[in-house]
C-alpha cells in the first residue's frame, strides 16, 4: 500500500515540468521586452517621443524575469523534495538557497522570492504612477509588501 502512495509522488513531476515551461514563457516575455526597450533607446536616444519610456519597458521587462525566477524556485524546491531521494541530494553540489529538507523551508524561500517579485513590481506600477495622476490605489501593493514582510518577519522570529 505505502509503496502504492510512493508512485503518486510522480505526478509532482508535471508540475516541475510545467513550472519550467511557465517560467521559460516568462523569461521570453521579459526578453522581448528587454529588446522592444533597447530598440527604443537605441533608435530615438531615450527621449524625445511623450509616449516612449524605455526606463519604465525595462523595469516590467525585469518583472517578467522575476517572476521567471519564483517559477523556477517553486520547480527547483518541488523536484529537490519530492523527486530527489535523500541520497542523490547528499551527492549534488547545491547551492545554499536550495538546501531545504521541508515543505516549510521551501514556502519561505518562495514567500522572499515573492516578496522581491512584488517590490520590483509595485516599483514599475509607482514609477509609472509618477507620469501619470495616482490615486489611493497605489497604495495597495505597498501595504501588501509590508504586511507579507511583517508576517515572514514574525514566521521567522519563532
Amino acid at each position: 500500500m505505502f509503496e502504492q502512495l510512493l508512485k503518486i509522488r510522480y505526478i509532482v513531476l508535471v508540475i516541475v515540468v510545467l513550472a519550467v515551461l511557465h517560467a521559460v514563457a516568462f523569461l521570453v516575455l521579459g526578453a522581448k521586452v528587454a529588446v522592444r526597450a533597447y530598440a527604443l533607446v537605441l533608435t530615438r536616444g531615450g527621449g524625445g517621443v511623450e509616449q516612449a519610456r524605455p526606463g519604465l519597458e525595462l523595469l516590467h521587462s525585469l518583472d517578467y524575469m522575476f517572476v521567471a525566477i519564483v517559477f523556477i524556485v517553486l520547480a527547483l524546491g518541488f523536484a529537490k523534495l519530492f523527486l530527489a531521494g535523500p541520497k542523490t541530494t547528499e551527492a549534488m553540489s547545491l547551492p545554499t538557497w536550495l538546501r531545504i529538507d521541508s515543505i516549510a523551508e521551501l514556502k519561505v524561500l518562495l514567500w522572499e522570492t515573492i516578496l522581491l517579485t512584488l517590490v520590483i513590481s509595485a516599483l514599475s506600477e509607482l514609477t509609472t504612477g509618477l507620469f501619470e495622476r495616482l490615486d489611493w490605489s497605489a497604495l495597495i501593493t505597498p501595504t501588501a509588501i509590508f504586511a507579507l514582510a511583517f508576517s515572514l518577519y514574525l514566521v521567522k522570529k519563532k
